[in-house]
Protein backbone atom coordinates (compact mmCIF):
# COMPACT_ATOMS: atom_id res chain seq x y z
CA UNK A 1 0.00 0.00 0.00
CA UNK A 2 1.33 3.40 -0.95
CA UNK A 3 1.60 5.76 2.04
CA UNK A 4 1.09 9.15 0.39
CA UNK A 5 -0.10 12.30 2.15
CA UNK A 6 -3.77 11.81 1.13
CA UNK A 7 -4.05 8.29 2.58
CA UNK A 8 -2.32 9.36 5.80
CA UNK A 9 -4.66 12.37 6.12
CA UNK A 10 -7.71 10.16 5.63
CA UNK A 11 -6.40 7.70 8.21
CA UNK A 12 -5.85 10.48 10.76
CA UNK A 13 -9.34 11.89 10.17
CA UNK A 14 -10.85 8.41 10.46
CA UNK A 15 -9.10 7.74 13.78
CA UNK A 16 -10.29 11.10 15.15
CA UNK A 17 -13.86 10.35 14.02
CA UNK A 18 -13.66 7.08 15.90
CA UNK A 19 -12.26 8.77 19.01
CA UNK A 20 -14.90 11.54 19.08
CA UNK A 21 -17.99 9.38 19.91
CA UNK A 22 -16.12 7.56 22.66
CA UNK A 23 -14.99 10.88 24.14
CA UNK A 24 -18.57 12.24 24.07
CA UNK A 25 -19.89 9.04 25.62
CA UNK A 26 -17.31 9.30 28.39
CA UNK A 27 -18.32 12.90 29.15
CA UNK A 28 -21.97 11.88 29.37
CA UNK A 29 -21.34 8.84 31.58
CA UNK A 30 -18.22 9.86 33.52
CA UNK A 31 -20.05 9.24 36.80
CA UNK A 32 -20.14 5.53 35.97
CA UNK A 33 -17.03 3.61 37.15
CA UNK A 34 -16.96 1.62 33.91
CA UNK A 35 -16.78 4.78 31.80
CA UNK A 36 -12.98 4.70 32.06
CA UNK A 37 -12.99 2.12 29.27
CA UNK A 38 -14.54 4.72 26.93
CA UNK A 39 -11.82 7.21 27.85
CA UNK A 40 -9.09 4.65 27.20
CA UNK A 41 -10.45 3.88 23.72
CA UNK A 42 -10.81 7.58 22.90
CA UNK A 43 -7.28 8.41 24.07
CA UNK A 44 -5.86 5.41 22.20
CA UNK A 45 -7.50 6.42 18.90
CA UNK A 46 -6.52 10.08 19.33
CA UNK A 47 -2.94 9.10 20.19
CA UNK A 48 -2.74 6.82 17.16
CA UNK A 49 -3.99 9.65 14.94
CA UNK A 50 -1.41 12.02 16.42
CA UNK A 51 1.36 9.48 15.88
CA UNK A 52 0.47 9.03 12.20
CA UNK A 53 0.25 12.81 11.75
CA UNK A 54 3.66 13.40 13.33
CA UNK A 55 5.25 10.59 11.32
CA UNK A 56 3.81 11.98 8.09
CA UNK A 57 4.96 15.50 8.97
CA UNK A 58 8.48 14.34 9.82
CA UNK A 59 8.67 12.39 6.56
CA UNK A 60 7.64 15.44 4.53
CA UNK A 61 10.07 17.70 6.41
CA UNK A 62 12.90 15.20 5.87
CA UNK A 63 12.08 14.91 2.14
CA UNK A 64 12.02 18.71 1.84
CA UNK A 65 15.35 19.02 3.65
CA UNK A 66 16.94 16.46 1.34
CA UNK A 67 15.62 18.26 -1.76
CA UNK A 68 16.79 21.65 -0.53
CA UNK A 69 20.24 20.40 0.41
CA UNK A 70 20.72 18.73 -2.96
CA UNK A 71 22.55 15.85 -1.28
CA UNK A 72 21.79 12.16 -1.42
CA UNK A 73 20.23 10.38 1.57
CA UNK A 74 23.48 8.42 1.95
CA UNK A 75 25.51 11.65 2.34
CA UNK A 76 23.06 12.97 4.93
CA UNK A 77 23.23 9.65 6.78
CA UNK A 78 27.04 9.82 6.85
CA UNK A 79 26.93 13.37 8.24
CA UNK A 80 24.40 12.27 10.88
CA UNK A 81 26.57 9.31 11.91
CA UNK A 82 29.61 11.60 12.14
CA UNK A 83 27.68 13.89 14.49
CA UNK A 84 26.41 10.91 16.49
CA UNK A 85 29.94 9.63 16.91
CA UNK A 86 30.90 12.92 18.59
CA UNK A 87 27.84 13.14 20.82
CA UNK A 88 27.95 9.59 22.22
CA UNK A 89 30.56 7.63 24.25
CA UNK A 90 33.43 5.78 22.59
CA UNK A 91 34.08 3.65 25.68
CA UNK A 92 31.96 2.25 28.45
CA UNK A 93 32.71 2.84 32.12
CA UNK A 94 34.47 -0.05 33.88
CA UNK A 95 34.66 1.14 37.47
CA UNK A 96 36.48 -1.92 38.79
CA UNK A 97 39.33 -1.14 36.37
CA UNK A 98 39.18 2.64 36.79
CA UNK A 99 38.17 3.25 33.17
CA UNK A 100 35.82 6.25 32.80
CA UNK A 101 33.27 6.74 30.05
CA UNK A 102 34.91 8.69 27.22
CA UNK A 103 32.65 10.73 24.96
CA UNK A 104 33.43 11.52 21.35
CA UNK A 105 33.87 15.25 21.83
CA UNK A 106 36.69 14.61 24.32
CA UNK A 107 38.44 12.09 22.07
CA UNK A 108 40.89 13.36 19.39
CA UNK A 109 40.49 10.17 17.34
CA UNK A 110 36.72 10.67 17.29
CA UNK A 111 37.22 14.20 15.92
CA UNK A 112 39.61 12.86 13.28
CA UNK A 113 37.07 10.21 12.23
CA UNK A 114 34.19 12.72 12.12
CA UNK A 115 36.18 15.26 10.09
CA UNK A 116 37.26 12.53 7.67
CA UNK A 117 33.63 11.51 7.14
CA UNK A 118 32.55 15.13 6.61
CA UNK A 119 35.28 15.78 4.06
CA UNK A 120 34.36 12.56 2.21
CA UNK A 121 30.90 13.97 1.37
CA UNK A 122 32.00 17.54 0.52
CA UNK A 123 32.19 18.36 -3.18
CA UNK A 124 35.07 20.91 -2.78
CA UNK A 125 37.08 18.20 -1.03
CA UNK A 126 36.62 15.65 -3.83
CA UNK A 127 40.37 15.35 -4.58
CA UNK A 128 40.96 14.50 -0.92
CA UNK A 129 38.12 12.02 -0.39
CA UNK A 130 40.46 9.05 -0.45
CA UNK A 131 42.86 10.54 2.10
CA UNK A 132 39.95 11.62 4.30
CA UNK A 133 38.66 8.04 4.38
CA UNK A 134 42.15 6.76 5.17
CA UNK A 135 42.39 9.18 8.12
CA UNK A 136 38.94 8.18 9.40
CA UNK A 137 39.77 4.48 9.06
CA UNK A 138 43.06 4.90 10.92
CA UNK A 139 41.21 6.69 13.74
CA UNK A 140 38.55 3.98 14.06
CA UNK A 141 41.03 1.09 13.92
CA UNK A 142 43.39 3.00 16.21
CA UNK A 143 40.72 3.22 18.89
CA UNK A 144 40.29 -0.56 18.74
CA UNK A 145 44.05 -0.91 19.13
CA UNK A 146 43.93 1.46 22.12
CA UNK A 147 41.21 -0.70 23.71
CA UNK A 148 43.33 -3.80 23.14
CA UNK A 149 46.32 -2.06 24.73
CA UNK A 150 44.23 -1.10 27.77
CA UNK A 151 43.45 -4.78 28.33
CA UNK A 152 47.18 -5.46 28.80
CA UNK A 153 47.51 -2.93 31.63
CA UNK A 154 47.49 -4.18 35.26
CA UNK A 155 44.07 -2.59 35.87
CA UNK A 156 42.49 -5.10 33.48
CA UNK A 157 44.93 -8.01 33.39
CA UNK A 158 44.60 -8.40 37.17
CA UNK A 159 40.84 -8.90 37.01
CA UNK A 160 39.40 -12.46 36.95
CA UNK A 161 37.56 -11.83 33.70
CA UNK A 162 38.44 -12.55 30.08
CA UNK A 163 38.07 -9.27 28.19
CA UNK A 164 37.82 -8.66 24.45
CA UNK A 165 38.75 -5.26 22.94
CA UNK A 166 35.20 -4.59 21.77
CA UNK A 167 33.98 -5.02 25.35
CA UNK A 168 35.26 -1.51 26.00
CA UNK A 169 33.96 0.36 22.93
CA UNK A 170 30.56 2.00 22.91
CA UNK A 171 27.97 3.68 20.67
CA UNK A 172 30.15 6.43 19.23
CA UNK A 173 32.71 3.97 17.86
CA UNK A 174 30.01 1.91 16.18
CA UNK A 175 28.45 5.05 14.66
CA UNK A 176 31.82 6.07 13.25
CA UNK A 177 32.43 2.57 11.88
CA UNK A 178 29.04 2.42 10.12
CA UNK A 179 29.50 5.91 8.66
CA UNK A 180 33.00 5.00 7.45
CA UNK A 181 31.82 1.81 5.74
CA UNK A 182 29.02 3.73 3.98
CA UNK A 183 31.49 6.40 2.86
CA UNK A 184 33.98 3.81 1.55
CA UNK A 185 31.20 2.03 -0.35
CA UNK A 186 30.08 5.33 -1.93
CA UNK A 187 33.68 6.19 -2.84
CA UNK A 188 34.35 2.78 -4.42
CA UNK A 189 31.06 2.79 -6.36
CA UNK A 190 31.70 6.31 -7.66
CA UNK A 191 35.22 5.40 -8.79
CA UNK A 192 33.93 2.16 -10.30
CA UNK A 193 31.68 4.15 -12.66
CA UNK A 194 34.59 6.11 -14.09
CA UNK A 195 35.56 5.24 -17.69
CA UNK A 196 39.22 4.92 -16.76
CA UNK A 197 40.29 1.31 -16.20
CA UNK A 198 41.08 0.61 -12.54
CA UNK A 199 44.68 -0.36 -11.80
CA UNK A 200 45.69 -2.80 -9.03
CA UNK A 201 47.11 0.11 -7.01
CA UNK A 202 43.61 1.65 -7.05
CA UNK A 203 41.89 -1.60 -6.08
CA UNK A 204 43.94 -3.15 -3.28
CA UNK A 205 43.70 -0.25 -0.77
CA UNK A 206 39.91 -0.44 -1.05
CA UNK A 207 40.04 -4.23 -0.77
CA UNK A 208 41.05 -3.81 2.87
CA UNK A 209 37.29 -3.41 3.41
CA UNK A 210 35.61 -6.70 2.38
CA UNK A 211 34.18 -6.49 -1.13
CA UNK A 212 35.14 -2.88 -1.83
CA UNK A 213 37.90 -3.85 -4.23
CA UNK A 214 35.30 -5.66 -6.33
CA UNK A 215 33.01 -2.62 -6.21
CA UNK A 216 35.94 -0.52 -7.49
CA UNK A 217 36.31 -2.99 -10.38
CA UNK A 218 32.62 -2.59 -11.22
CA UNK A 219 31.35 -5.82 -9.64
CA UNK A 220 29.04 -3.95 -7.30
CA UNK A 221 26.62 -6.77 -6.47
CA UNK A 222 29.31 -9.33 -5.70
CA UNK A 223 31.33 -6.85 -3.69
CA UNK A 224 28.39 -5.85 -1.51
CA UNK A 225 27.60 -9.49 -0.80
CA UNK A 226 31.05 -9.78 0.81
CA UNK A 227 30.41 -6.53 2.68
CA UNK A 228 27.10 -7.82 4.05
CA UNK A 229 28.78 -11.07 5.13
CA UNK A 230 31.43 -9.06 7.00
CA UNK A 231 28.73 -6.87 8.59
CA UNK A 232 26.94 -10.00 9.85
CA UNK A 233 30.18 -11.25 11.42
CA UNK A 234 30.76 -7.87 13.11
CA UNK A 235 27.16 -7.92 14.35
CA UNK A 236 27.75 -11.31 15.96
CA UNK A 237 30.87 -9.92 17.63
CA UNK A 238 28.85 -6.97 18.91
CA UNK A 239 26.18 -9.28 20.28
CA UNK A 240 28.79 -11.42 22.02
CA UNK A 241 30.53 -8.56 23.88
CA UNK A 242 29.67 -7.65 27.47
CA UNK A 243 27.44 -4.58 27.65
CA UNK A 244 27.97 -1.62 29.94
CA UNK A 245 24.89 -2.37 32.07
CA UNK A 246 26.44 -5.65 33.22
CA UNK A 247 29.65 -3.91 34.25
CA UNK A 248 27.59 -1.23 36.02
CA UNK A 249 25.59 -3.87 37.90
CA UNK A 250 28.64 -5.74 39.21
CA UNK A 251 30.40 -2.46 39.98
CA UNK A 252 27.96 -2.03 42.89
CA UNK A 253 29.66 -5.06 44.46
CA UNK A 254 33.15 -3.77 43.50
CA UNK A 255 33.88 -6.90 41.46
CA UNK A 256 34.09 -7.83 37.78
CA UNK A 257 31.30 -9.84 36.15
CA UNK A 258 31.56 -13.64 36.43
CA UNK A 259 34.03 -14.97 33.90
CA UNK A 260 32.68 -16.78 30.86
CA UNK A 261 34.04 -18.53 27.84
CA UNK A 262 34.63 -16.15 24.95
CA UNK A 263 34.43 -18.81 22.26
CA UNK A 264 31.57 -16.92 20.57
CA UNK A 265 33.80 -13.85 20.13
CA UNK A 266 36.64 -15.99 18.80
CA UNK A 267 34.39 -17.75 16.28
CA UNK A 268 32.81 -14.50 15.06
CA UNK A 269 36.26 -12.91 14.69
CA UNK A 270 37.49 -15.97 12.77
CA UNK A 271 34.43 -15.74 10.49
CA UNK A 272 35.22 -12.06 9.82
CA UNK A 273 38.83 -12.92 8.97
CA UNK A 274 37.64 -15.72 6.67
CA UNK A 275 35.29 -13.34 4.85
CA UNK A 276 38.10 -10.81 4.44
CA UNK A 277 40.54 -13.39 3.02
CA UNK A 278 37.87 -14.83 0.70
CA UNK A 279 37.05 -11.35 -0.63
CA UNK A 280 40.76 -10.78 -1.28
CA UNK A 281 40.96 -14.03 -3.25
CA UNK A 282 37.87 -13.04 -5.24
CA UNK A 283 39.39 -9.62 -5.96
CA UNK A 284 42.69 -11.17 -7.07
CA UNK A 285 40.89 -13.63 -9.38
CA UNK A 286 38.85 -10.80 -10.89
CA UNK A 287 42.02 -8.82 -11.58
CA UNK A 288 43.64 -11.90 -13.13
CA UNK A 289 40.63 -12.58 -15.37
CA UNK A 290 40.56 -8.98 -16.49
CA UNK A 291 44.28 -9.10 -17.33
CA UNK A 292 43.84 -12.34 -19.32
CA UNK A 293 40.88 -10.88 -21.17
CA UNK A 294 42.86 -7.70 -21.91
CA UNK A 295 45.76 -9.70 -23.36
CA UNK A 296 43.33 -11.73 -25.49
CA UNK A 297 41.64 -8.59 -26.83
CA UNK A 298 45.03 -7.03 -27.58
CA UNK A 299 45.99 -10.16 -29.54
CA UNK A 300 42.74 -10.06 -31.52
CA UNK A 301 43.26 -6.40 -32.39
CA UNK A 302 46.84 -7.00 -33.53
CA UNK A 303 45.77 -9.92 -35.77
CA UNK A 304 42.95 -7.85 -37.26
CA UNK A 305 45.36 -5.03 -38.09
CA UNK A 306 47.89 -7.39 -39.70
CA UNK A 307 45.19 -9.06 -41.81
CA UNK A 308 43.78 -5.73 -42.97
Amino acid sequence: MRDDSTSVRNLVIGMLLIAAPFAVAYLLTRGNPNSAVLLIVAVFCAGLALTFALASGLQQVASLAIRLSGRSPRDIMIVGLAALSLLTPWTIAVDVAGLPQIFGWTNPLAWLAALGLLISVMQPGRPYHGWALVAAGVAIIGWTGWAGFMLTTPAFSGLPFTFAPLDLVSTGWYAGLIGWVLAVDAFAARRGREPKLAQPKDVWPLALVPGMGLVRLGYTGRGRIWLVAAAIAVAFIGISVVNDSEFAYWAHYHIAPPDRGRLDVVLATAALALVLVASWIDTWRSLQRREIMGDWLAGVRSRSKSES
